[in-house]
């Protein structure tokens, strides 16, 4: 019987029980979209856009005078969507996130929900994040085949991470931003004076925007809409 080599025992055994270097990365799956998105035989034309806002309605919100503000910046943008030639290439898409998770699906842009109260008292920011992250991701695969796509994403919150029920680990928040970058899809993450911006900009790994006041939210909400136009 032929001898097995000591040295190569002595390798395995030495690769076997070394200590890893770094943790895997988390696994991103792509799921199949939420119930209601645009499917690709209602698409309109040749060319879409997803438009993805992200908007927080815990109660700090309301405390710093920005429920207005959001009100009337969803009605911006409804105006800016439906008001361009470019109608029938937008596809918007709406998380509402506090205490709970409200998921609006990809629709054309008449149907942008201008409501909206912010009276939850906790901020699921990290579910809200990668669960609209996949189904940006979805979307964005699902049409990618028949017709030239692109999107955005605005993420707007308080900053405050304190209710989130199934991801709390940043670092699957960022492997599915890092997924959106893969595909060329901007993300804005905005905030108001008085929140850690340097953490915030940390966790989602990009300059955050600084909200003054609600005329500037009103502004951004129209740039990023505008935006998605081009």
């Amino acid at each position: 019987m032929a001898s097995i080599d000591q040295d190569y025992i002595k390798d395995l055994d030495m690769y076997l029980n070394a200590e890893e270097d770094s943790e895997p990365e988390e696994e991103v799956k792509v799921q199949q979209g939420i119930k209601g998105n645009v499917s690709v035989d209602e698409v309109r034309d040749a060319e879409q856009a997803l438009l993805y806002l992200l908007i927080d309605k815990s109660t700090s919100m309301y405390f710093n005078g920005l429920e207005d503000a959001v009100r009337q910046g969803l009605g911006d943008v409804k105006r800016v969507v439906n008001g361009s030639k470019e109608v029938k290439c937008i596809q918007t898409a709406m998380t509402f996130f506090g205490s709970s998770l409200d998921m609006r699906p990809f629709k054309y842009g008449e149907c942008i929900d201008t409501s909206y109260d912010a009276d939850e008292t906790a901020t699921r920011l990290y579910d809200a994040v990668v669960e609209s992250c996949k189904n940006m991701i979805s979307q964005y695969d699902t049409l990618k085949p028949t017709t030239k796509v692109k999107g955005v994403m605005l993420i707007f919150t308080d900053g405050g991470e304190n209710g989130s029920e199934q991801y709390r680990d940043v670092k699957v928040v960022q492997n599915y931003l890092n997924e959106l970058k893969k595909r060329d899809i901007p993300y804005l993450v905005a905030s108001f004076k008085g929140v850690d911006m340097e953490q915030l900009g940390s966790d989602f790994m990009t300059e955050p925007i600084a909200i003054d006041d609600d005329h500037k939210l009103r502004r951004l909400m129209r740039f990023v809409s505008e935006r998605a136009m081009k």
